[in-house]
This record gives structure tokens, sequence and C-alpha cells, in this order.
């Protein structure tokens, strides 16, 4: 009867009352059966109950994995994409260091070999996505040191739980590069195995692999080692398993808190963003209906990351020091929670949410400051910001934590507050001066040249080649 009614209800989309009927049969049938597993997990997502989904999946993942090993990756990525703790994922990095070919220490490849192509492993391409967007700086850059790419995507969400679709997410993003994208029939095994045959035909000695262990069909690749050379490049969790010969940090605190010290390198991130500010026609004050202004800041990024109180009252904050001061929002998320605590502190008619955008170059020129949100600093805006030399106010955190990442990539200690009312006080300083403003916005703009611009990127990756 349980077993009817949960399915019934499943498929009638009633998934809050889905789940306890599904959870009951899960545990009867000790997670046995397929079609529960699949709906519980399922039913789990759509009511956003991310703990429980990761606990579950992982379990899931658990028993399948001596007997079948495809359907055990499935699951395991359900339990990541769901936040699955780290001593977990560790536990999943062993399974794929088991299953790994051996490493073929004797056939190291020569310096020509590995210097004149690479590749690159990617999950997918989509614009306005961070890593694509990096991808493509990283590309042209390397063509301009004389290195070609090929970008091979895995597709690790497309066919899957909440997406079922048979068909490639990537899109074409104009990328200076051969791009192979990958099949997407098949279960997670074939998929990666027919990935891995096309980078072995590739003849291309050198892969960078642009992803973690939550895209479980790019990590089999990786334990194929279908290349003589593989490389891990972490753009905000590095893939805990022991695959590559070399890792690489797009920041000094992802590289302290590695495993593999041993074997990582630090290679700072790059924009294209001062190519895009002359491309693009400039959003004006006068377009958004701004003219009655005095100052302007903005914030950019997912909202998911600004929807913290700590950051929320420190805008509040500096908007009631400034009446006229007007503050601007634009990435793709939930704004209830943002809009009930600026309503609730009296600032909100002077806030504008822009939702997505593919770009925010245009917007660059019509704001005084940039206020980076804290603990989660939306790193890609703050370097746009920097390269269109803004004064970019962030929190700074300990040298080893996440969260300092904007901070470093500002690295001025006027701009970098230790707390909220230091934040606030910088926010403060930078709006009554705007002889301050542009002092820090030229230093913005001296430290994105000299660190951040494209070219910068291609000749690192070109001595990281040459130190192999």
């Amino acid at each position: 009867m349980n077993y009817e009614a949960a399915l019934t209800a499943f498929k009638n989309g009633d998934f809050p009352a889905a789940v306890p009927l599904l959870e009951t049969v899960a545990r009867e049938t000790e997670y046995t059966s397929e079609l529960i597993n699949h709906a519980y997990t399922l039913a789990l997502y759509h009511v956003g109950d991310k703990p429980r989904l990761a606990d579950v999946a992982f379990r899931v993942g658990n028993a399948l994995l001596e007997r079948d090993a495809a359907s055990a990756m499935d699951y395991f990525q359900r339990a990541m994409f769901a936040g699955l703790d780290t001593t977990r994922v560790r536990s999943i990095g062993e399974s794929f260091e088991r299953w790994a070919a051996p490493l073929q220490v004797a056939s190291r490849p020569s310096l020509r070999e590995s210097a004149n192509r690479v590749a690159h492993v990617v999950g997918c391409l989509l614009p306005g996505n961070a890593s694509t967007q990096y991808l493509k700086t990283l590309v042209r850059s390397l063509r301009r040191q004389g290195i070609e790419s090929t970008v091979f995507t895995t597709e690790w969400a497309a066919s899957w739980f909440f997406n079922p679709v048979r068909a490639a997410q990537s899109q074409d993003v104009s990328i200076e590069a051969e791009v192979k994208i990958a099949s997407v029939e098949g279960d997670f095994l074939e998929r990666a195995a027919r990935i891995a045959e096309g980078l072995r035909a590739s003849g291309i000695t050198v892969a960078f692999f642009h992803a973690s262990l939550a895209e479980q069909i790019t990590a089999r690749v990786a334990s194929m080692r279908p290349v003589r050379v593989q490389v891990n490049v972490n753009h905000g969790s590095e893939m805990d398993a022991d695959l590559f010969d070399r890792y690489i940090h797009l920041f000094e605190n992802d590289l302290r808190r590695t495993r593999f010290s041993g074997r990582a390198e630090w290679i700072p991130v790059a924009s294209d963003v001062e190519e895009r500010l002359h491309l693009r026609q400039a959003v004006t004050r006068k377009d958004m209906g701004l003219e009655s202004a005095s100052t302007i800041s903005a914030t950019f990024g997912n909202l998911s990351k600004v929807a913290n109180d700590g950051y929320l009252r420190a805008v509040s904050e500096v908007m009631k020091r400034f009446p006229k001061h007007f503050h601007l929002f634009a990435g793709a998320g939930n704004v209830k929670t943002i809009r009930s605590h600026l309503h609730s502190e009296g600032v909100l008619p002077r806030v504008r949410f822009l939702g997505h955008l593919d770009d925010i170059a245009s917007l660059l020129d019509m704001i005084d400051v940039y206020l980076a949100p804290f603990p989660r600093p939306a790193r890609r805006s703050i370097l746009e910001a920097m390269g269109a030399g803004k004064p970019v106010v962030v929190l700074r955190y300990p040298p080893d934590s996440p969260g300092n990442s904007g901070a470093e990539l500002v690295g001025v200690n006027d701009l970098t507050a230790p707390g909220e009312a230091d934040y606030i006080g910088i926010a403060d300083r930078l709006l009554r001066n705007s002889e301050l403003r542009a002092k820090h916005g030229r230093a913005m703009r001296e430290r994105f040249q000299a660190e951040f611009r494209p070219d910068r990127l291609g000749e690192r990756y070109k001595a990281f080649l040459f130190s192999l």
C-alpha cells in the first residue's frame, strides 16, 4: 500500500507528500529498489532537502559501488550536488584512486610534445558561466603564446536525475579552440570511456581537468589516465583524488589547504574585462533613471552569496548614511530574503535588482564603489570591478580561508576590512571623498594590469608547461 501511494504522489508531482512515503518504502526495501531510490532522491531534490538528499544518495551509492559502479557514480554525484561533507567526499575520491590505471612514470612527454597543444576537460560550456569565461580567456592567452587547445566536454549534468533530457547542455561560446562535445548516451562509465578514447586518439600529452569530484564523469576520465600528464585546475573545489601529476590553484588560500602541496602551484585568475569594456556600450545613469543618485554602489553575482545578514546590514547602514546613494544588484537567484531585509531597513526604494546578466561590463562605468559580499565574495565580479578601475571594499578572513579570496585579489589594506564595522567605515570614506575614490580606483586598475590581465595567464601557464 505504501509503495503504490508513494509512487502515485510522486507521479502527481506532490513531492512534499511523496517524500515521507518514499522514505518508508526505501527503508522497507533496504534501499535495493532502483525505482524507489531514484524517485526518493528526485523528490528530495524537488522539496529542497539537501542534507537528506546527500545522506540518502551517498548511502545508495555505497551500496551499489561493488556491483554497479556506473550507478554508484550517479548517486555519488547526487550526494555531492547536495553538499556532501568533506569526509565522505574523500571516501569517494579513494574509490577513484582504487579504480585508477597505473601511472606511466617512464613515459613523460618531452617539452616539444607538451608545449604546442594541450587539452582541457570541462563539464560543459555555458555563456556567462565563470569557469567558461576563465577557459575562454585561458585558451586565447595560450594561443598568443603559441599553444593551441582542444576542449573536451563531459556533459556531467545532462541526461541526469533532475535533467533527464538526452541532449548535451554545452552551447556555442565562441571559444578559440577545437571543441569536442561529449555524447550523453549510456551510463556514466560508457560516457567516460568514450571521452577517454577521444583524448587518447588526439595524441595530446597534457590535459587540464577543470573540475572537482562533483563531476563524476570527469573524475572517471581522469582515473583512466588517457594522457601522459594530467593536471587538475581548482575552480573552487579541488578534485580530492590522487589522479593527477600536478594541481593548479587560482587562489593562494586554496593552495594553503591542498593535500597535494608537493605537486601544487598557484596561478592567479585573469579577466578580459578591459577588452569587453571597449566593445560594450556603457549603460548610463539616465538609462537607468538614476539621475538623482549622488553615488552608486553595486554587487554582482549569484544572489545566494548576497543573502547574508551581515552583508545586508552593512549595505543598509551605508545607504542610511547617504540618503541619495543607490545600490545595484545583478545576478540570478531569489530576491525575497534580500528585499525583505532592505524593506525592513527602509532603503529598498533606492535598490535596483537587474536579474541575471551574461556580462556586467556595461554597468561598470556608472558605479562609484563595488561592495563585495561576504563571506562568499563573488570573485569574478571583484576582478572585473578592479579592471574597470573601481575601488572594491572586501572583508578580510584568515589567509587559508576560502572567504579570503576577495581580499587576496584586492591586495590593498585600506580596502580590506577586518570586520563588519570596518567594512562600513571604508565604504563611508570612499563615498564621502571623490578624490579618495579616484586614488583607490587607480590602484585597483594598476594591480589588475600587473597581475590579472589575460596575457599574464598565458605566460604563467606556459612557464608551468616548461616546468613539466
